[in-house]
């Protein structure tokens, strides 16, 4: 009887360990590629195996083989392989609302025109205002709009509203159901407009005078339905960058529970890090109901935002020197006693703090007012982040590191605002733009938000990291750096839009790195990016998006 006990105990415990054994065999092994984890080694492997979204190894070729048989591979074709892109700043939704625009240098022929209109009808549901914007000189090679009406849009968009506009704004030509939405008729058309009539009085779609201005007022929000449908597409087209998560801290309660129920029905492939904003009524409502953690692994509520100052270029930025023209408006939106009350709500609630500072008074401001918090409550871990940090006086560099700051710059941005500078400001003050490597050295790390898609900003990484190397102009590469010696190096480039967002979205121990145990988030490049020139960058092409182990964006 003892005999078959034991027995019987130790078919069990072979029975057990098969089934372990089983259980860990990966659902499918990338192997052949350079695989740079950016590991606090920096290792270079081969292959990755994945087992339920995460990493259960990362090794050579021959390792993962002699350890795994039998298993779904995908060949990587010895390209280079680096951990998903984190942008630290863009909007989502606005980037999904503008999806459905059409921006056009010129365009040679009227089916031409009709081509594109068409494919993007395809695309959007029927609700989605389709909205073709021309940039170049002329519209087209022939006639300009000359040879459109509605009758020749509503061919190409029969079911949905469209207009065209002229790139200063002034004209429009509208189909038939942008009219009959916009509730435009001949004896009933505001003043800013006027409007042409065909044969039988009736309106031809033309419409001129303050156009845009008239449009973008009475084009309303859409439904839920069609945010759901334009916010899955949009999730969808940012993986075509290799970005597999966004920090938005344009998000509300609405757009939230939308992305939430899209997580819901497996049609949201990226992660979203949301920063509730100060000026939003539900503000206490979520303090009160406290963060969200990565839930289902695609989305965190966890950060709060406020903005202290604005855009340099609009002299919004609060600066020490004095503009050479004041400002419109003044330049601080915000007191010190507001920042301060944000952040003792923040800490209480556990959440991060994001202060927008652009010039260097803000900042300044912004760190007097977490170093008084600080010493009232002292928070180990709070990584407050200061975002869209342009400016920065030396003595403040030293608290960066003092207060535990995380910075988050905005390459683009900064790479334009040293050409104005000079106009608005003393050219002195160019001294303390752009301090990326002084930041990082003081603070540990640094971010990278691209602020997609305002102000048309550039939401490729690549393009945000080529200036992160040479801070040149794209379109002057021949002018003169701004303080070149601030400039990062590839490897600390590529960290700021992986290992230390990560960080910053306290994802460290699942995202950011390619390692055992975290998420399989990854990204296929055309070239080595450790080994081409920095003007080489923009010739990258992103290959595959991985998301979760699954490939959820591959180039054509």
């Amino acid at each position: 009887m003892k005999k078959l006990f034991l027995f019987n105990l130790i078919i069990a415990f072979i029975a057990i360990f098969v089934f372990v054994g089983c259980s860990k065999n990966p659902d499918v092994v990338y192997y052949n590629g350079k695989v740079y984890t950016l590991d606090d080694k920096n290792t270079i492997a081969e292959a990755i195996a994945v087992k339920d979204g995460k990493i259960i190894s990362v090794g050579s070729n021959k390792e993962i083989k002699e350890n795994y048989s039998n298993v779904k591979a995908v060949d990587l074709g010895g390209k280079c392989v680096i951990p998903g892109f984190i942008d630290a700043e863009g909007s989502i939704t606005h980037f999904a609302e503008n999806l459905s625009t059409i921006l056009l240098e010129k365009y040679n022929s009227t089916e031409e025109l009709g081509k594109h209109i068409k494919e993007y009808c395809n695309k959007f549901h029927n609700d989605v205002w389709i909205k073709v914007y021309f940039y170049g000189k002329y519209e087209s090679n022939d006639d300009s709009l000359g040879n459109i009406d509605k009758s020749v849009l509503d061919e190409f968009a029969p079911n949905h509203n469209l207009y065209v506009m002229n790139r200063e704004g002034t004209i429009a030509v509208l189909n038939s159901k942008a009219l009959n939405t916009l509730k435009l008729k001949v004896d009933l058309l505001p003043e800013e407009i006027e409007a042409g009539v065909n044969e039988n009085n009736e309106l031809d779609g033309w419409i001129t005078g303050s156009v845009q201005d008239f449009l973008s007022k009475r084009i309303y929000s859409y439904s839920k339905e069609v945010m759901a449908s334009l916010l899955e597409i949009a999730s969808k087209e940012i993986l075509k960058w290799g970005i597999v998560e966004v920090r938005d801290r344009n998000l509300t309660k609405e757009s939230i529970n939308i992305i939430r129920n899209l997580i819901d029905s497996n049609k949201f492939p990226i992660k979203l890090y949301a920063v509730i904003s100060y000026e939003y009524d539900l503000l206490n409502e979520f303090l009160m109901k406290g963060i969200e953690k990565d839930y289902k692994g695609k989305l965190s509520v966890r950060a709060v935002s406020i903005d202290v100052d604005g855009a340099f270029e609009f002299k919004l930025a609060d600066m020490f020197e004095k503009y050479k023209e004041a400002p419109q408006l003044v330049p601080a939106f915000k007191t010190e006693e507001d920042i301060e009350d944000l952040i003792s709500k923040a800490f209480k609630s556990d959440f991060q703090v994001n202060i927008k500072a652009v010039g260097d008074k803000a900042v300044n401001m912004s760190l007097n007012s977490l170093e008084k918090q600080l010493k009232q409550k002292s928070v180990d871990n709070h990584r407050t982040v200061i975002e869209n940090l342009q400016f920065i006086k030396a003595d403040d560099l030293r608290r960066v590191k003092e207060l535990k700051v995380i910075p988050s710059i905005r390459p683009e941005v900064c790479i334009d605002d040293a050409y104005i500078l000079p106009k608005l400001i003393d050219s002195n003050a160019i001294k303390n733009l752009g301090l990326w490597k002084s930041l990082l050295n003081n603070a540990g790390y640094i971010i990278v938000g691209s602020d997609f898609p305002f102000e048309n900003r550039t939401i490729n990484p690549l393009v945000q990291i080529y200036y992160l190397l040479t801070r040149k102009d794209i379109d002057n590469p021949n002018a003169t750096q701004i303080n070149p010696s601030e400039s990062l190096s590839i490897l600390e480039a590529l960290k700021a839009y992986t290992v230390w967002a990560a960080y910053a979205c306290f994802d460290e121990e699942c995202r950011g790195s390619l390692e055992k145990n975290k998420y399989a988030d990854f990204v296929v490049l055309s070239e080595d990016i450790f080994n081409v020139r920095p003007e080489d960058i923009l010739k990258i092409k992103v290959l595959k998006t991985i998301v979760n182990g699954n490939v959820m964006y591959e180039s054509k």
